[in-house]
């Protein structure tokens, strides 16, 4: 039995670059990281809002939700 050659672009998404699926690249991760951490503190919650729907690392989202959470509430972020 031959396996068959997917039918539609839809099946090989996965293989797809990260920023054709609209993610942030890696170079575009380590400019956001090094903006943020020299930006004011009254601009990092829009900055962490903007590009968390852009990131496609579960260990790298947890981390910038968590940073998130802990500004929106107050406690001191290192």
């Amino acid at each position: 039995m031959t396996a068959k050659a997917p039918s539609s672009p839809a099946c090989l998404a996965h293989e797809a670059d990260d920023a054709y699926m609209g993610f942030a690249t890696r170079g575009e991760i380590v400019r956001f990281l090094t903006d943020f951490d020299a930006a004011p503190a009254a601009d990092k919650v829009e900055m962490l809002r903007q590009m968390l729907p852009r990131i496609r690392d579960d260990v790298l989202y947890a981390e910038l939700r968590s940073r998130l959470s802990a500004i929106e509430s107050g406690k001191s972020v290192t």
